[in-house]
C-alpha cells in the first residue's frame, strides 16, 4: 500500500460501522497506518483524511 492507492474499508466495527465508499491513501501516520480520504466521509480528522488501521482497508487499485 502506498500514497495514491484506491482503497475500500473492510474493517470490523460492529458497534458503529462507517458508511464509507472508495478512498484515496494520502499519507501514513507515525505508526505506519494509512491516512485515507474517503468519498462520503462527512467528518474526516483533517483535510487529508483520517488514519485507519492498515488491516481495516484493502487496496482496490494500485497507483503506478
Amino acid at each position: 500500500m502506498k500514497v495514491g492507492d484506491l482503497v475500500k474499508y473492510v474493517g470490523d466495527n460492529a458497534d458503529d460501522p462507517p458508511i464509507l465508499r472508495a478512498g484515496l491513501v494520502t499519507g501514513f501516520d507515525k505508526d505506519g497506518d494509512p491516512i485515507v480520504l474517503f468519498h462520503g466521509d462527512a467528518d474526516p480528522e483533517g483535510p487529508d483524511g483520517s488514519a485507519f488501521l492498515i488491516q481495516s482497508v484493502e487496496v482496490i487499485n494500485e497507483c503506478w
